[in-house]
């Protein structure tokens, strides 16, 4: 298709709002890149070597990419599986292969030697990792244990204890909000992402040393409402003082915000001004230590680190700091997420 063909045929405004649901939802990171390169072809009318450029791929990627959209619409963004040849292994074998993938999972060549030792068939590294991905595995990072450890107990009593909070706030007694800090800088956070085959296929995203974006926010996920401050500078007592000093200017309802246990918050300094905090209408809980998956606002950071910026967003400190703005101001109407 010569890009002349691609002004006859102009994106609708339901296709550009389905477009950007898929770059912010939860398809696989290459139809949300996909999609982006179709508002880019479509809308913004670049040419097929401005979009190869930006996401560092071949110009004939792109080209079949214009032609699958113009014949299928939003179904071309997502691949098709043909019949193909029939399977290397059977069912059992396939047992065998993740078996493999369980006593070696960070060795794909491991795991080749062991298959064809046990079952007498060699594959390719390829083979192995779609048998892989149809039983459900991915290759991502492996998660760091820390050292300390909460009890059973421990964690089932806070969490209780969210769920009755949680449940308060549902009735109208309180507001609950959850509180964190959290750091943005121009290193992106894309450690792995599924991609097209081949150097070629490569997606590169922009990156360099940076100073940090730092955040402390509030977020409210029965309103979906985020009450955010940025600092310059490490977090300090004074730092957590000062805004939470602000942050009880703004409270109307009894408020309790769940709070982990890092050091900085139960400094001395913090501690003293719990009561004049109390008194103002906002009480800190303090989750159990070691259970950050009780802290909702630990999904919203991660949402916003690997989902919702753009890859452009990492070209300068303005583009990022202009992105994360854009993302806090549009948090409950554009920018959503399911807690329940």
């Amino acid at each position: 298709m010569e890009y002349k063909e691609i002004v006859k045929h102009p994106l609708s405004q339901d296709d550009i709002c389905e477009l950007k649901k898929i770059i912010r939802g939860s398809d696989p990171y290459y139809v949300s890149n996909r999609a982006h390169m179709i508002i880019l072809l479509f809308k913004d009318h670049r040419t097929y070597q401005d979009v190869a450029n930006i996401f560092k791929i071949h110009i004939n990627t792109v080209r079949n990419l214009a032609e699958r959209w113009v014949n299928l619409g939003i179904d071309g963004l997502y691949n098709f599986f043909g019949r193909g040849s029939k399977p290397i292994f059977s069912e059992d074998e396939e047992k065998i292969v993740i078996e493999c993938f369980e006593q070696e999972p960070r060795s794909i060549n491991k795991v080749i030697a062991m298959v064809e030792q046990r079952t007498g068939k060699k594959a390719s590294k390829e083979t192995l990792r779609c048998i892989a991905k149809k039983n459900c595995k991915s290759w991502k990072r492996q998660r760091k244990i820390v050292k300390g450890e909460i009890t059973k107990q421990e964690y089932e009593h806070g969490k209780a204890d969210v769920e009755e909070l949680k449940q308060l706030a549902k009735d109208g007694e309180i507001d609950l909000v959850y509180f964190d800090a959290t750091g943005f800088s121009l290193q992106p956070y894309v450690p792995y992402a599924w991609q097209d085959i081949g150097r070629e296929g490569t997606i590169g995203i922009p990156s360099s040393s940076s100073t940090r974006i730092n955040i402390i926010g509030f977020m409210n996920p029965t309103t979906q409402e985020l009450t955010e401050f940025e600092y310059i500078g490490s977090t300090t007592s004074a730092v957590i003082i000062d805004i939470m000093d602000e942050f009880c200017e703004t409270i109307i309802n009894p408020t309790v915000a769940i709070i982990d246990n890092a050091p900085i918050h139960t400094s001395k300094a913090v501690s003293e001004k719990f009561r004049e905090w109390e008194k103002k209408g906002l009480t800190l809980y303090f989750i159990p230590r070691y259970s950050p998956e009780l802290n909702l606002i630990e999904t919203l950071w991660r949402k916003i680190k690997y989902e919702w910026i753009p890859s452009s967003a990492y070209t300068s400190m303005d583009a990022l700091r202009s992105a994360l703005h854009g993302i806090f101001d549009s948090f409950g109407s554009e920018y959503t997420i399911n807690f329940s």
